[in-house]
């Protein structure tokens, strides 16, 4: 039995291995100096849920609200202010990616102050 085990170990983290993704963008990508993501905003969701970029690159993200309500960057405060959103409306944020790392993405409705994370938004290191 005690054979088996790292046998089934091995087995297990190969299982696993084959469901991550590298999400990385590639170097092509990471050479722009600036990056456009068309953002779809619902209620309780964001498409796609996970905008990734590049550290350094010059960012706009397009927001084509169906709700309305205050979308929110964590950990991007300096750059990109709280911002109301409209259903039906386009709205546009442009910062510069200083900081890699991942940043939750929240919409804080009218109803509800408390918010919901929609998202979350990726820097790559380039």
């Amino acid at each position: 039995m005690s054979r088996l085990l790292p046998a089934a170990f091995l087995v297990v983290a190969l299982a696993l291995a084959g469901c991550v993704t590298d999400s990385r963008p590639d170097a092509s990508a990471c050479a722009a100096d600036s990056v456009e993501l068309e953002l779809t905003l619902t209620a309780n969701a964001l498409d796609p849920s996970d905008p990734a970029v590049c550290r350094g690159q010059r960012v706009t993200m397009v927001v084509h609200a169906e709700t309305d309500g205050v979308i929110h960057l964590h950990g991007y405060d300096e750059q990109v202010d709280a911002t109301p959103v409209s259903a039906g409306e386009e709205t546009t944020l442009e910062f510069t990616a200083a900081t890699s790392g991942q940043f939750p993405i929240e919409l804080h409705a009218a109803d509800d102050p408390r918010g919901v994370e929609v998202g979350i938004f990726t820097v790559h290191e380039p």
